[in-house]
């Protein structure tokens, strides 16, 4: 009889605790998140089944926010929105006007966004390729921001796409480097 009761009262406190002490999966405990984090999973899932999950770096709203320093905070609600903006923009890029004006937006881009940023003053660069920006890494990593060659062709302006990152103009590179909406530098 005490062993019915001992059982019987074991049950009871199972049904009381809650299911994540029971050591149930956590998809049994649907998670809660707000609005501006459920866009930014939805977009970084097609991100990743865009671009590879490799390439698709960081989930910030799991793993948290990495900082230039290597320390990881739980992410701002800036921060991921700022983050679901920029997988938005390279998922649904604008279509471009015409050959002509691509040509001198692109070359207009290039100047505004090589802002003296050069690979000798990035902490990125130097990290990745000691700041040179004709940097050739046998691994079949190139230039200053060491990019493999399909992360390139996806972010590089019109007429760069296929070319060797490590042959493209330094502000080229620079601006390629600022357009990558995620981040692709994990250990810098």
């Amino acid at each position: 009889m005490r062993k019915r009761i001992a059982a019987i009262a074991t049950c009871v406190a199972a049904l009381g605790a809650p299911v994540a002490a029971q050591g149930s999966p956590a998809s049994l405990v649907p998670e809660r998140h707000p609005g501006y984090e459920k866009r930014y999973i939805e977009l970084r899932e097609k991100f990743v089944n865009r671009v590879g999950l490799s390439e698709a770096g960081r989930n910030i709203v799991r793993d948290g926010y990495r900082e230039k320093s290597g320390d990881v905070h739980e992410a701002t609600k800036a921060e991921v929105v700022a983050s679901a903006e920029q997988m938005d923009a390279s998922l649904h890029p604008p279509e471009p006007a015409s050959t002509a004006d691509t040509a001198t937006s692109t070359a207009t881009t290039a100047v505004t966004t090589y802002t003296g940023g050069a690979a000798a003053s990035s902490a990125t660069a130097q990290c990745e390729s000691v700041g040179s920006y004709t940097a050739v890494n046998p691994a079949g990593y190139y230039g200053a921001y060491q990019f493999d060659q399909s992360t390139w062709d996806a972010y590089a302006p019109p007429g760069y796409q296929g070319v060797n990152p490590a042959e493209a103009p330094p502000a080229v590179q620079d601006a390629t480097a600022a357009s990558v909406p995620y981040d692709a530098w994990p250990n810098c």
